[in-house]
């Protein structure tokens, strides 16, 4: 007689058909390219529950990008503010990511704070030190005809190029990259914590420090800011400096894997940007677009229906933009890279919660391609080498080894 598989037991309030069955990680982990693998979601209702999505724990998870665009663009349902797995590791109950942790109204008088370092204008002002940064780390290596690209480049521009914004050490960085990793890589909680308290333990020095001398423009402006004619509290300016610190490191260099992991393996682009460096704006544009990496997520602000689910006041959802970027309702043949492309992305997000850093993280993207195409030829993964990637939070790769010509 045949047996039927037991229903899941998961939110039994939510019809089966919206139920999935299966680790979100892992999943995205199946082949060669978690860009593809988790595309595959496409088709499935727009929102579905996932057993293990987010620290082991069920989420709902949004799967095109119509859904996550509405979702963005809706922080009375998908509130910003922390909860659920994970919470734990930043410690101190009252302590907050400003301004990602807060949502409107109060989000935008935190980020108001930011917002002038941010600008294009003041974006270009830091063209100088990020182009300088760039040719250092490539001259280390640019007589050796390769390098292994994370360990050696896409793991030290973007922390770097933070140093140097907030004044931080420079002889920090390989115990930064060190807690980097065990905060936002690490397989347990433990291992999480640890990381993330150590790091907080060494930010709340250095801000002490700077109190007393704001060392850059950008410290100057978070030591000083007000909201409501008040100073930020203490905490809140830890929580300003902290978010500063995860979101310029990871997402960058790991959306530079992704790319020089693309473009090692299509000699034709790699002609085209050095024979027409005027393309390479939208190239930046199209690679953003196809190689997103993080899925941000939101906890729910109340019991409501949206697009079919029933969601519950608490619940987890996480909104992966890798999955948007490869939608084809939105893009044609979305898992080709075509620079000629016009389409609007969601990658770093939209609505009030668009990434402050968008900007800068295009400057980074688009300094490390040339300084790599304008001193190399026929750049390539060398032959039987292979590319290692890790899924999670924020998908990245871990391994990347290449070589080229010079000349």
């Amino acid at each position: 007689m045949a047996t039927t598989a037991p229903e899941p037991t998961y939110h039994p309030h939510v019809p089966g058909h919206l139920l999935w069955d299966n680790d979100f990680n892992d999943f995205c982990h199946e082949g060669d390219d978690p860009h593809v693998a988790a595309a595959r979601l496409i088709g499935q209702p727009p929102v579905i529950l996932g057993r293990s999505v987010s620290f082991g724990r069920p989420a709902w998870i949004l799967t095109n990008h119509a859904a996550m665009e509405q979702a963005f663009l809706s922080p009375h349902i998908f509130s910003n503010q922390r909860g659920g797995p994970g919470a734990g590791a930043l410690g101190e109950t009252a302590f907050r990511m400003i301004p990602v942790e807060l949502d409107p109204p109060e989000h935008g008088k935190y980020r108001r704070i930011l917002h002038p370092y941010f600008t294009p204008q003041s974006t270009r002002r830091l063209d100088g030190m990020v182009q300088e940064t760039c040719d250092a780390l490539i001259g280390q290596f640019a007589g050796k005809g390769g390098c292994e690209f994370i360990a050696d480049f896409g793991s030290r521009l973007p922390n770097l190029v933070f140093l140097r914004m907030m004044g931080l050490p420079e002889d920090m960085l390989d115990q930064f990259l060190v807690w980097e990793k065990g905060m936002i890589h690490g397989k347990d909680d433990a291992t999480r914590t640890q990381s993330t308290q150590a790091v907080l333990g060494y930010l709340g020095q250095f801000i002490a420090e700077q109190r007393k001398a704001p060392g850059t423009e950008l410290m100057h402006l978070i030591l000083n800011g007000e909201v409501d004619g008040k100073p930020m509290r203490a905490l809140d300016v830890l929580g300003t400096v902290f978010l500063l610190y995860v979101g310029g490191l990871d997402t960058v260099y790991s959306s530079l894997g992704f790319i020089f992991n693309h473009l090692a393996r299509d000699p034709a682009l790699q002609q085209r940007l050095r024979n027409h460096p005027a393309d390479m704006p939208k190239a930046v544009d199209e690679f953003t677009r196809a190689f997103p990496v993080a899925r941000p997520t939101r906890t729910v602000a109340q019991d409501c229906e949206f697009l079919g689910a029933p969601l519950r006041k608490g619940d987890l959802a996480v909104l992966p933009t890798y999955i948007a970027g490869r939608d084809p309702a939105v893009y044609a043949d979305p898992h080709r890279i075509d620079i000629d492309r016009k389409a609007r992305s969601i990658t770093f997000a939209t609505g009030p919660h668009l990434c402050l850093g968008i900007h800068l993280a295009k400057r980074e993207i688009r300094t490390a391609l040339e300084g790599f195409l304008q001193r190399f030829r026929d750049i390539r993964i060398p032959a039987g080498e292979t590319w290692e990637y890790h899924t999670g939070g924020v998908l990245g790769v871990d391994r990347l080894p290449l070589e080229w010509r010079v000349g």
